[in-house]
């Protein structure tokens, strides 16, 4: 029996890894990733140089010389950095005008949206005139930048930096306080996060490291991540190959030489092995990557035995599932909807994964990790996490994991010994599970 589930497995691996659609699945990750870091690495520095030119319209007279002034010394000093002894432009520059109203009664905003629209300026800003009111009791629209272009915010972050600064000084002087000494007191205290104190071997308090940020919400999202992308790579695969071999009639040829348990269970272990390969090529370029860059550290030894074993289990389960959905269908588009509701269900850790981040032993955390379909996913990231689950949690849904995953392959081998060899109309969700209780 087992000699036929290998000799199935073995032949669906090597059938896959000599693919030319393996060998672009191996390479797509790293050049995908290399590819954009070598963009952003191009991309570095290359901005837009445009120069951007705002109206001002500033009637309390006070603030236009200051952003007058601002932009000149930031369009002769701040732009501009020395590269090979040349100097050379980095950031554009902002050509600042004062805008007064002509009457009154003027529509100031629209007759400079119109300026916009024709491509004048690239944007206007409107003071009013309560924002120096050292109360603080200023209209709605103290500053108020417009612009067709709201993608574009270094200009208007600019602008507030600069009106904010000098509303604070006029504002402390109006109320007798030195803007200097007010500025140095009120220097913001920055709350680091560290780990909790230990003792060494020689019995010395050791002080907590401070917690990174690397350490802490990269590598959890990033473990899950790769692991659903190595599941999605491979149980939908395996159903769709299920499905085309019931199509073209080589199933019947196959379950003559094997019985339908051994085909898939077969299936199964060759899709395993694949993800597997897959797995093994990652974790090793991301083990070499992390030695190589110093912080081997960030990531515990572990992680990667974990992330083997939670791969494992959740390709058997979701595998086999889609497996005897594949099995019970006809065509292709019936497929595709009674994979509809598998793939919410393979989708639910990644919708609460960032809840299970923010408290890795929450209420939330501890009840999806309970949920057999989920644990693979949810207790990866936890175990990633800092925190860790305690040892009960982690042995108990590892064991509620492996019974269901059993459970699953068992149920899905009852509906595929009977939908592999089906024809004709697809049968409902309903009668295909109770393929699982049919005597036979």
């Amino acid at each position: 029996m087992f000699e036929k589930i290998l000799a199935v497995g073995r032949a669906e691996y090597l059938q896959a890894v000599r693919s030319k659609a393996f060998l672009i699945g191996l390479l797509a990750m790293p050049l995908f990733m290399g590819g954009s870091i070598l963009v952003q690495i191009f991309l570095k520095g290359r901005v837009d140089l445009t120069t951007r030119t705002c109206a001002v319209v500033d009637p309390t007279g006070k603030l236009w010389p200051v952003l007058q002034e601002a932009a000149r010394k930031r369009n002769e000093e701040g732009i501009w950095s020395e590269e090979d002894g040349e100097r050379v432009q980095k950031r554009p520059r902002f050509e600042l005008e004062l805008y007064t109203p002509k009457q009154a009664d003027e529509a100031v905003d629209w007759v400079l949206s119109e300026r916009v629209r024709s491509g004048e300026l690239d944007g206007f800003l409107l003071l009013e005139a309560s924002i120096l009111d050292p109360e603080g009791e200023v209209g709605e629209r103290p500053a108020a930048y417009h612009t067709d272009e709201p993608t574009f915010t270094e200009l208007p972050r600019w602008l507030g930096s600069v009106i904010d600064a000098e509303v604070r000084r006029i504002r402390f002087e109006a109320a007798g306080l030195d803007p200097t000494l007010v500025a140095r007191l009120s220097v913001p205290v920055k709350v680091g996060t560290w780990g909790l104190a230990s003792r060494g071997k020689d019995g010395e308090v050791l002080s907590g490291r401070r917690e990174n940020e690397l350490r802490t919400i990269l590598v959890p999202a990033a473990a899950m991540f790769l692991l659903f992308m190595l599941i999605m790579s491979s149980a939908p695969a395996l159903m769709n190959q299920v499905l085309e071999e019931k199509m073209l009639r080589i199933s019947e040829v196959l379950v003559s030489a094997v019985s339908p348990f051994q085909l898939m269970l077969g299936k199964l272990v060759g899709s395993v092995g694949i993800s597997l390969t897959l797995g093994s090529l990652y974790l090793g370029g991301t083990l070499w990557a992390t030695h190589h860059f110093g912080v081997a550290d960030l990531v515990p030894w572990s992680i990667y035995g974990w992330f083997i074993l939670m791969l494992i289990l959740a390709l058997f389960m979701y595998g086999s599932v889609l497996s005897a959905l594949g099995s019970a269908c006809s065509e292709l588009r019936d497929a595709q909807s009674m994979m509809t509701p598998a793939m919410l269900v393979i989708l639910i850790p990644m919708f609460a994964w960032n809840a299970v981040l923010e408290a890795p032993n929450g209420s939330v955390a501890t009840l999806l990790t309970f949920i057999p379909t989920a644990t693979p996913m949810i207790l990866l990231l936890r175990l990633a996490s800092s925190p860790p689950p305690p040892v009960w949690q982690v042995a108990s849904a590892t064991a509620l994991c492996l019974a269901t995953t059993v459970l699953f392959v068992w149920a899905s081998a009852k509906i595929f010994r009977i939908g592999v060899l089906s024809q004709g109309q697809t049968p409902s969700l309903r009668k295909v599970l109770g393929w699982i209780f049919a005597k036979g």
